[in-house]
């Protein structure tokens, strides 16, 4: 990757600095507890394989789509996910976040574009992150979510960078490679989380980078 021009990187949090497997697991638990109480038998092990093609399928809400397979309507997909709950508390930064962060810090601007509930900055701050971003633009606060192109307006805007100048690292195609791609930006997809089972369909969904770690993210963008 020709680094010359990027002056600012800006990542995803969920399944790309951010491990959310725990926080699934757990909801997931609760939605088979939720479905046998209306009589339908399921397993974590069938939602989670039942949710690999849909995340393929570009599904808009994934889970929607398997909760609608698993009871026969949309309306009660929604009845059961009313039930549950995303316990953030269970959300934890990958081994390697931390000191790729530290890594890129003292020679690139840092920032966020995420899709995330209300309590970003909070959280980071938690984490010992958040000091690394000099702009967090996250879904909840600013009423705006991916992929829908304002939010990477928003950033620029916000930072002054110019498209030539940004690099986009994030965990999916729809929502990370293919907007900020079509904005001129460069593009880094890390392989975590269900997002790993997209697979591009056309040049516009191609990162100039695939990786399967964030520390190969670090060795692409080693001086």
């Amino acid at each position: 990757m020709t680094l010359e021009t990027i002056r600012w990187v800006f990542f995803d949090l969920g399944c790309t600095l951010i491990d959310e497997s725990a926080a699934m697991r757990d909801a997931h638990g609760q939605l088979v507890r939720a479905l046998a109480q209306s009589g339908v038998e399921t397993s974590e092990t069938d939602i989670e394989d039942a949710l690999a093609p849909a995340w393929k399928a570009f599904e808009p809400s994934p889970i929607v789509h398997v909760l609608a397979q698993l009871t026969g309507s949309r309306e009660g997909a929604r009845s059961a996910l009313k039930q549950i709950s995303y316990d953030k508390s269970l959300d934890a930064p990958y081994a390697e976040t931390q000191s790729l962060l530290a890594a890129l810090s003292g020679r690139f601007n840092l920032g966020v574009i995420a899709n995330q509930s209300m309590g970003t900055e909070a959280r980071l701050r938690s984490y010992g992150l958040f000091d690394y971003f000099k702009v967090c633009l996250a879904s909840a606060e600013e009423g705006v979510a991916k992929p829908d192109p304002a939010l990477f307006h928003r950033a620029m805007e916000r930072t002054g960078c110019a498209p030539e100048n940004a690099l986009m690292v994030g965990d999916r195609i729809d929502n990370d490679v293919r907007p900020a791609k079509l904005l001129g930006w460069r593009t880094i997809r890390i392989l975590q989380g269900h997002g790993r089972h997209q697979s591009p369909r056309d040049d516009d969904d191609k990162a100039d980078h695939t990786v399967a770690t964030l520390d190969e993210i670090g060795d692409l963008l080693a001086p």
